[in-house]
């Protein structure tokens, strides 16, 4: 329902090329700028990292993630990702192909992280191309994304 209304709304959707986009992507990051502020009595938690996606989408995004973790900053440093559920935003910058041209966009990643690692999540891309992924993947390591891109 939700890229019906995309196209929708999108004044430039008949001139552009609208695809069904779907592929995986796996996350690397990098743990040495890793910063934790507590926050009552979670941790905010904030990152840098890249995602390298294939399918329909294939480059690379980088940018910073700031997650709430639901536990203490003490805790979050001593155990794995995926530990404790948290919430999270990602502003990467996507550079590489849409369907094998040349795009750029920017992407918000947003999403829940449960216990255990699994990520539910959105990603909306914006300036350059623009749409909504909708993602399924393991905190940290990567996943599959699915849904609409409008490309010009």
């Amino acid at each position: 329902m939700l890229p019906a209304l995309l196209v929708a709304v999108t004044p430039t959707a008949s001139a552009a090329s609208v695809l069904e986009a779907e592929g995986e992507f796996t996350a690397m990051v990098d743990f040495a700028t890793l910063t934790l502020t507590p926050h009552g009595s979670r941790c905010l938690l904030e990152v840098e990292g890249d995602l390298f996606f294939s399918g329909t989408l294939e480059g690379t995004a980088t940018g910073v993630t700031t997650a709430l973790v639901f536990a203490s900053c003490d805790q979050v440093l001593v155990n794995p990702p995926g530990t404790f559920r948290d919430v999270f935003r990602s502003h990467l910058e996507f550079t590489g192909t849409l369907d094998g041209l040349p795009a750029q966009a920017d992407i918000t990643y947003l999403g829940k992280t449960s216990v255990g690692g699994n990520v539910a999540g959105l990603m909306i891309l914006t300036h350059g191309l623009h749409g909504v992924l909708a993602v399924d993947a393991i905190v940290a390591t990567g996943g599959t994304y699915e849904g609409v891109v409008i490309g010009g």
